[in-house]
């Protein structure tokens, strides 16, 4: 396995290194609109590669290269293959590793930080080296961001079952903590930012507008129409191993149906009916549909969607989703470092700006839960809702709370930033993509990054920077003594 992942990266590596010079043909073609342009089916299932082309007048070297297109279109999507199987064995090796050392820390932020250090230090030793392992892994990083959303859904599906044990009057004060105090920590890091940039006189220099998001194809849709239609007919109608893995294909594709859906909508109704929320209620309406068909039931469907493996449990569809969340947070890596110049120029408001929105986050929704009256276990499980899933929990187990309403009370958090952040950013005239990529993290972690990155990808090394620093800072506070008594008492 380690070996084929190997020969595989050096040979896209070897083919990024001849390639990265050629110079390549994007100017279209006068005379034809945009859409006329040749693809092929290996082009349309790769979803994201380039459109293709010809050139003005028509020759015998122009008829030569659209020939040529299937294979080029071939290898671009084998490079893809490679580099992206390279990421998820990376990850999982990471995972490992960090696990048999004792490290009580995600292994993926680890991997982040350790790819920014290692292309940092790679671009210092041969410019030339560094730009071709960038070249190797382009293709990869653009699938990971085109998709990203996709990755952080799963909680998101799962909170009906999360909420349901939580009274409605409770539910009632942690839906108004939240619906408060995400954008009290948005607008207040948005502005620490601002007021850290205007201390340090450090003037925003003129960026170069992000390539246009590439919308799906008909392929897309087509092709995971059929496959949720041949999953449903292997749920409903195979013997039981055929039927759990029918299953888990038939809400895999519900999910990505929705997603779709929910991409294609106008801006206008975006604004009303967020992709996010549409992909969740997708995937929650195929589960209600499953269960009625195969007679198990919406909520047990429900449950066979993310498993993570509990009492030998097949893998669900949200599962495979998730395992790709730390291939996620190493793609930052790469983003962050591209953005390397820009990052350290801005270095003040990137750390203060975090530091001081953990630190916000932490004791001001504290006080609120106290105020509002909910009893100790409800209220500790809100102070972490700004910090990511993964380091959320560690925080919750220091204070004593509840590991699933932690998670309820995150996702909830992200799913209000995702559909308000950037509204609320615009009302307020913060319009830098540094302000917004730092606000929209720290308060809204990785559904508010995903939401973010997706219609500004500008904003999202800062995103990514402000997403990890402010959950490691808020573990780090939180493991210091005083400040976990503090905590506690609050709440208390």
């Amino acid at each position: 396995m380690h070996r084929s992942c190997g020969a595989a990266f050096l040979g896209g590596l070897r083919r990024a290194m001849r390639e990265a010079s050629l110079p390549r043909q994007t100017s279209p073609s006068p005379g034809k609109k945009p859409g006329s342009v040749l693809r092929s089916p290996l082009r349309a299932l790769a979803g994201d590669v380039e459109h293709a082309h010809t050139p003005g007048h028509a020759t015998e070297a122009s008829g030569k290269e659209l020939r040529l297109q299937p294979a080029l279109a071939a290898r671009r999507f084998a490079q893809k293959a490679a580099a992206l199987t390279t990421l998820y064995a990376l990850n999982k090796a990471l995972a490992v590793a960090v696990a048999d050392a004792g490290l009580h820390a995600p292994s993926a932020l680890i991997g982040m930080f350790g790819v920014i250090a290692a292309l940092a230090a790679l671009t210092r030793a041969s410019r030339e080296h560094a730009d071709a392992v960038a070249a190797f892994f382009a293709p990869a990083l653009d699938w990971i961001q085109r998709w990203l959303p996709l990755f952080y859904v799963p909680s998101l599906i799962m909170l009906p079952l999360a909420l349901r044990d939580i009274a409605g009057r409770d539910m009632a004060k942690i839906l108004a903590i939240i619906g408060l105090g995400m954008p009290a920590s948005l607008l207040f890091t948005a502005q620490v930012a601002v007021g850290i940039r205007a201390l340090c006189r450090t003037q925003m220099e003129p960026q170069p507008p992000p390539r246009p998001q590439l919308s799906f194809s008909r392929a897309h849709h087509v092709g995971w129409g059929i496959v949720a239609v041949i999953a449903l007919a292997a749920a409903v109608l195979g013997p039981p191993d055929l039927a759990a893995v029918g299953r888990a294909g038939f809400l895999l594709a519900a999910t990505v149906l929705g997603f779709l859906a929910g991409s294609a909508l106008p801006p206008a109704a975006a604004r009303l009916a967020h992709p996010l929320v549409v992909c969740a209620a997708a995937a929650n309406l195929g589960a209600a549909a499953l269960g009625a068909l195969t007679g198990a039931g919406y909520l047990a469907t429900l449950r066979t969607f993310l498993t993570k493996g509990a009492g030998g449990a097949p893998w669900g569809a949200g599962d495979l989703l998730m395992s790709f969340l730390g291939v996620v947070i190493l793609h930052f890596g790469f983003r962050i470092h591209a953005q390397r110049r820009l990052m350290m120029r801005h270095g003040p408001e990137i750390l203060g700006s975090t530091a001081l929105s953990a630190l916000f986050s932490l004791f001001a929704t504290a006080a609120a839960a106290r105020a509002a009256g909910l009893e100790p276990g409800l209220a500790r499980a809100l102070v972490p809702r700004s910090v990511t899933v993964a380091l959320a929990l560690p925080i919750a187990e220091r204070l004593g709370a509840p590991a699933p309403v932690v998670a309820a009370c995150v996702v909830l958090t992200g799913l209000l930033g995702a559909n308000l952040a950037q509204p609320l950013l615009d009302r307020c005239a913060f319009w830098d993509p540094i302000a917004r990529g730092l606000a929209t993290a720290g308060s809204a972690h990785g559904l508010g990054t995903a939401a973010l990155a997706r219609s500004e990808p500008e904003a999202l090394p800062f995103c990514a920077l402000a997403y990890a620093l402010t959950g490691v800072i808020s573990t780090a506070l939180v493991a210091v003594p005083p400040v976990a008594s503090a905590l506690l008492a609050i709440t208390a």
